[in-house]
């Protein structure tokens, strides 16, 4: 890839699509619905240089949708989780920054390049995240809107954000982050770690090993963003299972690390 080409932000979102009605779809895929207006409003509002990397996860249709919208399509036979998914599209991104975000959020004019702009306004920010708007709790609401409120806490940029689902981090930065994690498994070290399967916990892993690494997560209120929740992990089988073992998982990760 030539400079010209060179992408300055790789946009990596996993997805599962399996027929699964809900709240508000409720005769069709809800994911399926979200991802599709997800897709276009990226296109709509990102006015940067950007490459849309997608993850099939086995999904059982909305290839086309897929197809239509992404500049890298990775297709699996069957849904390797949401760790395993997003890292098989870090190692694709060649982006300067990556942007992680689920596909049931939307997003507003001039996102991207705040969110940029605000990531470079400190040094110690290692990990970038909006606010969430409040205007409303509904995805079809929500398109309904012409912009969110910025007016609360317009202007911060704090410290010790945890919101997992839409976050930016430097290319360079991440790969310091994954190659401090070497083990026999993974000689070349991971981003995500894989273990968190299908999904949850494997984000607050990631924000220790940002502090580790001698940086911060920020949340920027310059940006808020609608996220609806919980529209594709919530139907996978047996969930809660999952769930407590990832968390054990967690605590023994961070009692192991504060021994050291």
């Amino acid at each position: 890839m030539t400079e010209t080409n060179k992408k300055l932000v790789s946009i990596i979102i996993p997805c599962w699509f399996h027929g699964i009605s809900g709240k508000i779809c409720t005769d069709g895929d809800e994911a399926l619905w979200f991802a599709k207006h997800c897709f276009e409003r990226i296109k709509k509002f990102t006015n940067i240089n950007y490459e849309l990397i997608l993850i099939d996860n086995g999904s059982i249709h909305g290839q086309e949708l897929m197809k239509e919208h992404a500049d890298i399509l990775i297709t699996n036979k069957k849904n390797v989780g949401f760790a395993r998914g997003c890292n098989q599209g870090f190692e694709k991104a060649t982006g300067e920054y990556i942007l992680c975000m689920n596909n049931d959020i939307f997003i507003w004019n001039n996102w991207l390049e705040i969110m940029l702009k605000d990531y470079e306004s400190n040094a110690n920010i290692g990990v970038l995240m909006p606010a969430l708007m409040k205007e409303c709790r509904r995805g079809d609401q929500a398109l309904q809107i012409e912009s969110p409120n910025l007016q609360q806490n317009k202007g911060v940029i704090a410290p010790g954000a945890e919101f997992g689902s839409l976050w930016l981090i430097k290319k360079d930065f991440f790969d310091i982050i994954k190659k401090a994690e070497i083990c026999e498994k993974y000689p070349e070290g991971y981003y995500f770690d894989p273990k968190f399967f299908p999904g949850m916990g494997e984000d607050r892993d990631l924000w220790d090993r940002v502090r580790i690494a001698g940086k911060e997560t920020y949340r920027t209120h310059n940006v808020r963003v609608f996220h609806q929740g919980n529209v594709t992990i919530a139907t996978f089988p047996d969930r809660k299972k999952y769930t407590g073992a990832n968390r054990e998982y967690l605590a023994r990760k961070r009692e192991a690390r504060n021994k050291k």
